[in-house]
């Protein structure tokens, strides 16, 4: 709903104030933006607390990515894969030794539920 006031221009001799809205808008933008200003003053300490305890991880993360960088460009790449791997092997190997008479069950019980629902042939 909405109504409108015809005056021609002429809102003094009506006996009316005259309204300037450009001052009311400016108030309004100066108060939200001291708002905005007394918001971030508030909420200063806490993004400053969390900029410092992400500090180390994002050292950390960028030492890693220097390193590796260096890394993939030396020659000693493949003798740190291979002590790597050696290193890796009896664990490997323990993973193995448990998993395979699991495998193993697994592969017995597979065979016979075939063998139970293939028919039987008779001659």
């Amino acid at each position: 709903m909405s109504a409108t006031l015809h005056t021609n221009g002429h809102l003094n001799t009506m006996g009316l104030p005259v309204v300037d809205f450009k001052h009311i808008e400016q108030a309004v933008v100066q108060a939200a933006r001291n708002l905005k200003n007394v918001a971030l003053f508030a909420a200063a300490p806490f993004i400053g607390l969390v900029y410092a305890m992400a500090l180390p991880f994002v050292g950390l993360v960028m030492l890693a990515l220097v390193a590796s960088r260096a890394f993939t460009k030396s020659p000693a790449k493949a003798a740190v894969k291979n002590v790597v791997l050696l290193a890796a092997a009896p664990f490997i190997g323990l993973a193995y030794a448990v998993a395979m008479p699991l495998v193993g069950i697994a592969m017995i019980a597979k065979v016979g539920y075939q063998a139970y629902r293939t028919p039987v042939q008779t001659a």
